[in-house]
């Protein structure tokens, strides 16, 4: 080879080095421009999915909410508690303990009537208390001298033992009794201060103090319902 020719050649692979591209250099610029559209495509992608997911996360708790049932309250709340069956005495052989509290007005055929309650003892067993309701006509006091309503009245009930967290003595209101059906009065511990009352079918029903029986004791007049007398107490 002449030097002409060496020239030339030399002279050719210099124009050869400055035309042809640096592959590396072009490698990395591809990879660079096809990562960022590929984050940008992601972005797009995952912000849409996210905001969707909490929506459905707060419809998904709110539905929870709504739909879980309240706390079921106890099948048989209180404590069952039974009472001896009143019996009808006569003012005149009744010796009171306590001044009559007035329950309740009533309508009789002619007459309205009071229902007073009251502590006492029979003469014919002084160491036995009791509990007795009596019906007089409104206006009248309360004693033997005063007419009674019909032939149930007084009608009385033995205290049983118990504590402050029980009920010692009551009478349901019965037809033709000295309480109407639909109200009964309850005898308490004084210590004492609210009664709850609930039926066999766990209806409610509220003791609302009237008054107090001898220095002892507490009385409780509630609305029940008519033929269902309550069954279970909750005292305190």
């Amino acid at each position: 080879m002449t030097d002409l020719e060496r020239k030339l050649a030399e002279a050719l692979r210099g124009q050869a080095e400055e035309v042809t591209p640096n592959l590396d250099a072009a490698w990395a610029e591809q990879q660079r421009r096809q990562g960022r559209p590929r984050r940008r495509r992601l972005t797009v992608v995952v912000a849409p999915l996210a905001a969707v997911l909490v929506v459905l996360t707060s419809v998904l708790l709110a539905t929870r909410v709504n739909t879980d049932p309240a706390p079921a309250p106890p099948a048989n709340p209180g404590e069952p508690f039974t009472l001896p069956k009143p019996q009808h005495q006569s003012m005149a052989g009744l010796l009171t303990r306590s001044s009559p509290t007035a329950l309740t007005e009533f309508a009789g055929q002619t007459d309205r009537w009071q229902a007073w309650a009251f502590a006492a003892v029979a003469v014919a067993n002084p160491g036995q208390d009791l509990l007795c309701v009596a019906a007089v006509p409104v206006g009248q006091s309360l004693d033997s001298a005063a007419p009674q309503y019909g032939t149930k009245s007084p009608q009385c009930v033995p205290l049983r033992p118990g504590g402050a967290k029980t009920v010692l003595a009551g009478y349901v209101g019965e037809a033709d009794g000295p309480l109407p059906p639909g109200k009964a009065v309850y005898l308490l511990e004084s210590t004492s201060n609210q009664l709850r009352l609930f039926d066999a079918n766990g209806d409610l029903s509220q003791g609302k103090w009237v008054g107090r029986a001898a220095s002892s004791y507490q009385l409780f007049l509630a609305d029940v319902v008519p033929g269902s007398p309550p069954a279970r107490a909750e005292v305190s």
